[in-house]
Formats: structure tokens, C-alpha cells, sequence
């Protein structure tokens, strides 16, 4: 476990190891959530358009649909989504 202080402008420090282990670079985007009662920092995938497209083919309009809008769903909705599309 690590201890960060919060910077005057809400800013902390993420440990080198942490960043190290979780292949955290400077100025890559991260994703941070309120999830029951804890905050959780995980980085961000970011997918070149050009790919998106591609692996878009692979799937109907359906399917994209349900994907884009998992952030809005709770755990249990998007479990059932997944385990529909699992092969």
C-alpha cells in the first residue's frame, strides 16, 4: 500500500512502481471511478480510429451499440451483455 498526498490543485503522484507495473507513461490518459465507495485509477485504452473501424466490420450494428453504452450500465447489466456476446 502507498500513501499520496493531494496537491493544491488536486493533483497526486502515482507511484513509480505502480507506474512501472501497469505500464503508466507521462501524459497518458487514465480513468478514474467512484466504485463502491473507493476510487480506482486504471488506464485508459485508446484505439486508433483507423483499427476501430476495422474490428467494427467484424460486428453488427447491434453489437456496437451495446458496447459504446457499457460505461452507462451497472455491473450487472453489463455482465449480461458480455456473457450474451461471449463465443
Amino acid at each position: 500500500m502507498n500513501t499520496v498526498i493531494v496537491g493544491d490543485r488536486g493533483q497526486i503522484t502515482i507511484p513509480k512502481q505502480i507506474r512501472k507495473k501497469y505500464g503508466i507513461k507521462k501524459k497518458q490518459p487514465l480513468i478514474i471511478e467512484d466504485k463502491d465507495g473507493e476510487i480506482v485509477i486504471k488506464p485508459a485504452v485508446a484505439v486508433p480510429i483507423k483499427e476501430l473501424k476495422k474490428l467494427a466490420r467484424k460486428f453488427d450494428d447491434d453489437f456496437i451499440k451495446e458496447i459504446t453504452e457499457e460505461d452507462l450500465l451497472k455491473d450487472s447489466e453489463e455482465e449480461k451483455i458480455l456473457s450474451k456476446w461471449e463465443k
